[in-house]
């Protein structure tokens, strides 16, 4: 059985931005992120070990986006990304999505994105931490 953890709307206050302002006054920043889980034979034993905290993987895509500052969402998505597929050996594949809302764009618009998407293979060289622990 595959299951995925899907979190919308996580927003945080980041200083991300191609231009000096947006670095340096910050803005709002939301995520969507869509965590597929390894293989569980099922869940009706109701047991934690088959899945991952949600609370966890927030706390962890808060700390990762804040970590540094990123010119481009998509140096930003993927930071998060990796570092929540480090973080949980049980993430087999995630996506995340990186929205702003008050883009330096002389249009009027609602908000601008990326998605990105990895899975686990993409890190084949990396070892996995499973850092629970650290957001309990």
């Amino acid at each position: 059985m595959l299951t995925t953890i899907q979190i919308a709307g996580l927003q945080t206050f980041g200083y991300h931005g191609l231009f000096a302002e947006e670095r340096s006054l910050g803005q709002k920043f939301t995520f969507d992120i869509d965590a597929t889980l390894k293989a569980a034979p099922t869940h009706r034993d109701d047991q934690l070990d088959a899945s991952i905290r949600y609370d966890a993987v927030v706390d962890a895509a808060v700390s990762l986006a804040g970590a540094t500052k990123y010119q481009t969402l998509e140096a930003l998505g993927e930071a998060v990304a990796t570092g929540l597929l480090r973080r949980f050996a049980l993430i087999d594949t995630i996506t995340v999505g990186v929205s702003k809302f008050s883009p330096p764009i002389p249009h009027a618009l609602g908000k601008v994105g990326i998605t990105v998407c990895l899975d686990r293979a993409d890190l084949a060289d990396e070892p996995v931490k499973e850092t629970l622990e650290a957001f309990v």
